[in-house]
């Protein structure tokens, strides 16, 4: 039996971190299929992020994207323009501050690059290697008023230690923030932030005047790497994801966030699409999440008993004020109801980690 209830929220709900492929790996998923899934969730705005193939690093790969995302938009219905980020490189500083013109775009994605010279997750060229180059974003996108969102994991230390460890990410997340106080009021984004103490260094750095936002995901929120709540009929794998999931500890840390007043923490899905057979086969990083993400924060704010006003920032208004994306401010009574989720991706291609998970998913609104 599902149990039935209500709950406010706010009338335009913003997940400002998605994956979504389209291109030569539509395949995996299309930007209409995500923009779909979306908006069986109460989504109404996503930012996709660039890491595609090709990869949205040059203007006529994003003219070509952003089109993509018209038509799709409007194939649903749908009445908010759709966001996504540009691909930063340490050769396309020009294209960047072309492509930060454009409406479209919320701002620069940086992604690390090896020694190799291909990105600690896609295995493409994708990303940036040097620290003057961060150094330029920074100032560029602070003269365009824009942000700039950073993967944080360490190339040199997930070689060292041979896996992405919580040091590869505070490692880099320290060399974000010691170059982002060279440049006073540069918005920045920590990505999909897994554990306390990549946390407590974002916490520090705004006490410090750093206009740095983090992101929090709900695969972080509900899932840890001791195995709590993962389904256990399906291989580990498909709980393989960039950063990697951390201890119950870490967990239980970053949803105690959600209660505070922190107006600099952004709820993001990160859903990322791989079909089954690349999961298995190549490993490859990436928990599908944007229908699980309104329902893992309903499901935690109503343990938490969080106010309206707390949920409808952390799902809206906290991507609003600090991506400059202008939503209204309405709130709107939503039933919920509590079921087993049984949600498919790409009408079943990508195999969803969240089956079998019990959360309070919103149904039908209400006046």
């Amino acid at each position: 039996m599902t149990m039935l209830s209500t709950i406010t929220l706010p009338k335009v709900i913003i997940d400002s971190h998605c994956h979504g492929r389209d291109l030569k790996q539509s395949y995996k998923t299309t930007i209409l299929q995500v923009l779909r899934e979306a908006r069986r969730s109460s989504i109404s705005i996503t930012a996709f992020m660039p890491n595609t193939n090709p990869a949205i690093t040059t203007v006529s790969v994003l003219e070509d994207y952003t089109r993509r995302m018209k038509t799709a938009r409007r194939s649903l219905g749908l009445p908010h323009e759709q966001l996504v980020y540009f691909g930063a490189t340490d050769y396309n500083l020009k294209q960047c501050d072309e492509a930060l013109d454009h409406p479209s775009v919320v701002g620069i994605k940086d992604y690390p690059i090896g020694e190799e010279g291909k990105s600690v997750t896609t295995g493409s060229h994708i990303g940036v290697a040097n620290d003057d180059t961060i150094f330029d974003l920074l100032r560029l996108v602070r003269e365009k008023n824009k942000v700039i969102a950073f993967h944080c994991d360490d190339p040199s230390i997930i070689k060292e230690e041979g896996k992405h460890t919580i040091r590869a990410e505070t490692e880099y997340i320290k060399r974000v923030l010691s170059i982002a106080r060279q440049v006073p009021n540069a918005k920045i984004v920590i990505c999909h932030v897994s554990s306390k103490e990549s946390a407590q260094l974002v916490l520090s750095a705004q006490k410090d005047g750093i206009k740095v936002a983090m992101e929090l995901m709900p695969q972080y929120l509900w899932f840890d790497a001791e195995g709590t709540n993962w389904n256990p009929e399906l291989d580990p794998v498909f709980y393989h994801c960039f950063n990697n999931l951390r201890t119950s500890q870490d967990r239980e840390f970053l949803i105690k966030l959600l209660a505070s007043d922190n107006r600099n923490i952004l709820i993001a899905s990160d859903s990322a699409c791989h079909t089954k057979e690349e999961k298995l086969k190549n490993k490859f990083g990436g928990i599908p999440s944007n229908q699980e993400m309104v329902p893992v924060i309903i499901t935690l704010a109503k343990k938490l008993n969080l106010s309206d006003e707390r949920v409808a920032q952390l799902l809206s208004f906290n991507a609003s004020d600090f991506l400059g994306i202008p939503v209204s401010r309405e709130l709107v009574t939503v039933h919920v109801r509590q079921k087993i989720d049984d949600l498919k991706y790409n009408h079943g291609a990508v195999v969803n980690p969240w089956k079998g998970t019990k959360l309070f998913f919103p149904c039908k609104k209400t006046k």
